[in-house]
């Protein structure tokens, strides 16, 4: 049988005289955690994206290309079928990002298809663009030489369809707290 009682406790340990060892490893975790905080703050700090300036709105877009165009002087036949090559893209990139249509990709017959069921297109408007686009597609493909006077008045077109289909922007006018809410 066993006998039951209580054991005496030990005495104290000794602990070494040496134990820079210690002070080492407590140092090399402190540096080692310091070390990953640096890495994940310059991860982040990586990540964020650089400021991205807003969109240009389609409209100022196709007005300032306009412009450009129309600092040219086409002189030779080839260089007028690039003139209205380039009018008549800019037009059709402008009712894409504008209105959401493919134009840039149809064919004229497609694309005034397509316009004659958009209800943001009046008919006034629609009217305009089949015109416009005929032109522009008989200079291209029909040899038609059009007159100085004719590439002014389709660049003056141009400007006025941008002009007349860009959002129309209301300006709400400042109400002043200060005098009793009268402006």
């Amino acid at each position: 049988m066993k006998a039951t009682g209580l054991i005496d406790i030990r005495g104290p340990v000794e602990i070494p005289g040496d134990w820079w060892w210690l002070l080492l490893t407590a140092v090399g975790v402190l540096l080692l955690g310091l070390v990953w905080l640096l890495v994940k703050f310059l991860a982040r700090k990586a990540a964020r994206p650089a400021f991205v300036p807003p969109p240009i709105p389609p409209w100022e877009k196709a007005l300032a290309e306009i412009a450009l165009l129309a600092g040219q002087n086409p002189a030779g036949i080839e260089q007028i079928k690039q003139f209205y090559f380039s009018l008549s893209d800019i037009i059709r990139q402008y009712i894409e990002a504008r209105f959401c249509i493919r134009a840039p990709e149809m064919t004229t017959e497609e694309f005034m298809e397509r316009v004659r069921y958009a209800p943001e297109l009046s008919a006034i408007q629609q009217e305009f663009l089949n015109n416009f686009l005929q032109v522009c597609d008989m200079v291209k493909f029909a040899r038609f030489e059009p007159s100085g006077r004719d590439r002014s008045d389709a660049l003056l077109a141009a400007r006025r369809f941008v002009e007349g289909t860009r959002p129309v922007l209301l300006e709400v006018p400042p109400t002043s707290t200060l005098s009793g809410g009268k402006a």
